[in-house]
């Protein structure tokens, strides 16, 4: 796979990850600072036992990538969805077209900026919020003993087959790759 591809993807999820926790004040904002990244300033995590974590994340992510249809990113409270954001990737192995870096980086940034315009329009109170990362499957583990393990060791798995209806926020379209996000 592509290493692009695989940066463009744990870039997207990291960044929007931020964006989300920063946005419904899972954590405080004392666990944040801002930074400038693909042309933006965005919130960022401050060193701590939460980056690493999210850092852990994204390394089982670049591990998993070629299994992956999808990643959900959930905001709760009480038990109850406040909102998920949602990754599809779909990869198209007949396009051997090449995409530069500056490509990259103007769709990651359109992407995150439509991420956070969206957010400015929802309405957050202070009760306490959590967050779950779900990684879909192509089904493609099965064939992969190393990535069986890897689930098996860090991953709670869920067999599910119903599609999720989401609204799309934005579209990334690219050799070999396109990528669908939505709210919901």
């Amino acid at each position: 796979m592509n290493q692009q591809y695989i940066n463009l993807i744990t870039n997207l999820f990291s960044l929007s990850l931020t964006q989300l926790l920063y946005k419904f004040q899972v954590y405080p904002a004392e666990c944040f600072h801002q930074k400038s990244a693909v042309g933006l300033t965005l919130w960022s995590l401050k060193q701590s036992i939460l980056s690493e974590y999210v850092d852990k994340l994204i390394q089982q992510l670049q591990d998993l990538i070629s299994i992956l249809e999808g990643i959900e990113i959930q905001i709760k409270q009480e038990n109850k969805i406040l909102t998920t954001y949602t990754i599809n990737i779909v990869f198209n192995q007949e396009n051997n077209e090449q995409f530069s870096q500056f490509d990259s980086d103007i769709q990651l940034k359109t992407l995150i900026y439509t991420l956070n315009q969206k957010l400015k329009t929802y309405k957050v109170d202070d009760k306490p919020k959590t967050f779950s990362v779900n990684f879909l499957s192509n089904g493609a583990e099965t064939q992969n003993k190393g990535v069986q393990e890897n689930l098996l060791q860090n991953w709670i798995l869920i067999k599910e087959t119903k599609k999720r209806e989401t609204q799309l926020v934005n579209s990334l379209h690219m050799p070999n790759l396109d990528i669908l996000v939505g709210l919901i």
